[in-house]
């Protein structure tokens, strides 16, 4: 069959079709050309043991102790150190008694609640003890371990000191427990909780008041059958022992009580306990791993005596540390520390004074007289040395008996007289009996201080007038307006046997009461720094501002400057137009500025537009200025249109129009043919 013949295209095809074909094109111009294709949503994947929203379980178990999982009444820690000194086997027992029981079965109740849905219902389950189990054993692995060891001379801690170098070993922390639930409770039922195992049952995390854990002991036995006990078998990590002939054990024994700690070291000959100490005062609220507060002396911590130690050199050679923490009261904080050596036992000196003692025969200046503390424990702590730590030694200090010398809860405390100084001599004696030598000091008030005007000026005079028989004192004096050491001083003067008056800088202070610092030194004087206050007041004076520009922009107003305040207090301003208040003021450093102001919507006249700047004290300053909006409502003359231009170009038309008119002229064209 021949193919028919291909009827040629005419004039009006063409025509139709290169129309169609500039449609096509225009709609397609408007059509990406590519679509992205669907991508992988990228993020950050963080795997939680506990639950996305909640901490992970390293997160939430290594700033708390055993103890705070565990609330024990009673436990012992048995702890020997391996021969490299790099590592330690633990074993520990812990007994729950009574209402503690409840509270650790509560807690566990609680912190399975992310890992069993049954879990925080107020019953404990034989499902929820397998997850306590599995939990407790690696929350363990991330607790503080309460113990630091350093070798090297024996220190207390402080900057560049780190006591967290004994840790957890991972994956080697074994936790078991007995009685968590009960299996002769009274009350104990099938578990409830959806997904539960066939064989689990349940009890309530708290017994009734009859302590019913075991429905076979009658009550009348006296015999808690709620109790628990815990075992724990564990390795400890040690860092940073390289030579243990000399090394200081730490222990953070804060809220701890009815505890014992065992700690065997290695056959290490010659190994003695070189010093002991209690230290009270630790700050509970800080970071459990840290020494909270300034690192003590070594030999000056005051203990209270609520923990002990003990000794037991074993067969083979070793030597066994034990300790007792029993805090009385919760929350305590305590740190003990234990100097360990292979030294030779020194020879019992007697103790000795310091280079930062009061030399024999000083002069101690007190700001006024009457009943005070002259010294310290942060004082006398530095006065002496001896082998067996300055807190173990009697300081004895005595004079004439109206000055009512005292030393007791380690200061030293007398009635000061205010006219001629008194003396008191002092000394430091050991356990053996040898005392360190008396030193003798004159103590008194040196000079009365007073001003011939209570209105402060700068400089301000002040009037030193001495004791008698005091010796030549410098005397530095300055003003402070915080009841504290003054910004600066002015000085030393010279003050001896006659009276002086001081015209003293009076900077660094604000309006208000100020305060005269003295500060005191002089050959065989101990120094003194004190704060007087003679009645004398700075007054306020007002803040200075003033103008910069000002003006019309278009039909807006604005108006800035700059400010100062005297006395450096801070500066706060208001705006106001016409007595009302509108809009604030903006403030960058020394400069402020009004808002953008408006005033054609304001009426036709005049207008007071004032800022306010007072300071702290009250004392304000003002900028006014009159403003007149009169010419903003004056008609301008119209003007006469211009006459219009033809436009050389025909008006845009757009997609729409384009096909239009390229469908009219398809049809047009068709049409002709």
């Amino acid at each position: 069959m021949r193919d028919a013949p291909r009827r040629p295209m005419t004039r009006g095809g063409v025509l139709r079709f290169a129309a169609l074909l500039a449609m096509f094109a225009m709609v397609t111009s408007w059509i990406p050309m590519s679509v992205p294709s669907d991508q992988l949503e990228q993020f950050d994947e963080r795997r939680e043991q506990l639950g996305g929203d909640e901490p992970t379980l390293e997160e939430q178990c290594s700033s708390i102790t055993f103890e705070d999982m565990f609330e024990y009444s009673k436990a012992i820690f048995d702890i020997e150190i391996s021969s490299d000194w790099n590592s330690a086997q633990v074993e520990a027992v812990a007994w729950v008694n009574g209402s503690l029981a409840d509270d650790v079965r509560a807690s566990l109740d609680t912190y399975v609640a992310a890992v069993y849905p049954s879990g925080d219902d107020g019953w404990i389950s034989t499902d929820e003890r397998e997850g306590v189990r599995a939990i407790a054993s690696e929350c363990v692995e991330h607790t503080l371990t309460r113990m630091g060891m350093r070798d090297g001379s024996p220190h207390r801690g402080g900057d560049g000191t780190d006591w967290k170098n004994i840790s957890w070993t991972e994956n080697d922390v074994l936790v078991e427990e007995w009685n968590l639930v009960p299996p002769q409770h009274s009350e104990i039922r099938d578990c409830t909780g959806f997904g539960s195992s066939s064989d689990c049952v349940e009890v309530p995390v708290a017994p009734d008041s009859d302590r019913d854990c075991d429905d076979e002991v009658d009550a009348s036995a006296n015999v808690d059958e709620c109790r628990m006990m815990l075992w724990l078998n564990a390795t400890l990590t040690i860092s940073n022992i390289d030579d243990p002939s000399e090394f200081t054990l730490a222990f953070n024994a804060s809220n701890m009580s009815n505890v014992e700690y065992h700690i065997k070291f290695p056959v290490t000959e010659g190994l003695r306990l070189d010093m002991w100490e209690e230290c009270e005062g630790r700050d509970v609220e800080v970071e459990t791993g840290d020494y909270a507060g300034i690192a003590p002396l070594r030999g000056s911590c005051v203990g209270d005596d609520s923990s002990t130690y003990d000794l037991v050199e074993n067969d083979d050679g070793s030597l066994t540390y034990s300790f007792y923490p029993h805090m009385p009261q919760w929350p305590a904080g305590e740190d003990l520390f234990a100097d360990f050596t292979t030294a030779p036992i020194p020879v019992d000196n007697p103790p000795q004074w310091t280079d930062d003692a009061p030399d024999d025969e000083s002069w101690f200046p007190r700001a006024s007289g009457g009943a005070q503390v002259i010294a310290n424990w942060n004082d006398i702590q530095n006065w002496f040395v001896d082998e067996a730590g300055t807190a173990s030694l009697e300081v004895s200090c005595r004079g004439d008996e109206g000055l009512m010398i005292t030393y007791e809860d380690r200061e030293i405390s007398m009635d000061v007289p205010r006219g001629e100084a008194g003396e008191v001599t002092c000394e430091g004696i050991d356990r053996a009996g040898q005392s360190s030598g008396n030193r003798t000091w004159s103590v008194g008030v040196p000079f009365q201080i007073s001003t011939s005007s209570t209105d402060l000026a700068d400089p301000h005079p002040i009037t030193l007038s001495p004791t008698s028989g005091w010796p030549a004192l410098n005397v530095e004096v300055g003003f402070t307006s915080e009841h504290d050491n003054a910004g600066s001083y002015s000085g030393p003067y010279s003050l001896y046997m006659s009276e002086i008056t001081a015209d003293v800088a009076a900077t660094s202070t604000v309006p208000g009461p100020a305060y005269v610092a003295i500060r005191v030194t002089g050959d065989g004087v101990y120094t003194m720094e004190a704060i007087y206050d003679i009645g004398i007041e700075k007054a306020s004076r007002a803040p200075v501002m003033t103008v910069n520009s000002e003006g019309w922009d278009g039909d807006s107003w604005i108006m800035s400057g700059q400010f100062s305040d005297p006395d450096g207090e801070e500066v706060t301003f208001t705006l106001m137009i016409d007595g009302s208040s509108v809009g604030n003021i903006a403030v960058d450093g020394n400069t402020w500025s009004t808002p953008t102001i408006y005033f054609s919507v304001w009426a036709e006249g005049t207008h007071t537009v004032e800022v306010t700047g007072c300071d702290a004290s009250g004392m304000c300053t003002s900028q006014q200025r009159v403003v007149d909006n009169s010419h903003l409502f004056v008609e301008p003359e119209p003007e006469p249109n211009a006459p219009s231009k033809p436009s050389p170009r025909l008006p845009m038309m757009g997609l729409p129009g384009l096909i239009l008119a390229a469908s009219a002229a398809l049809i047009y064209s068709g049409r002709r043919a």
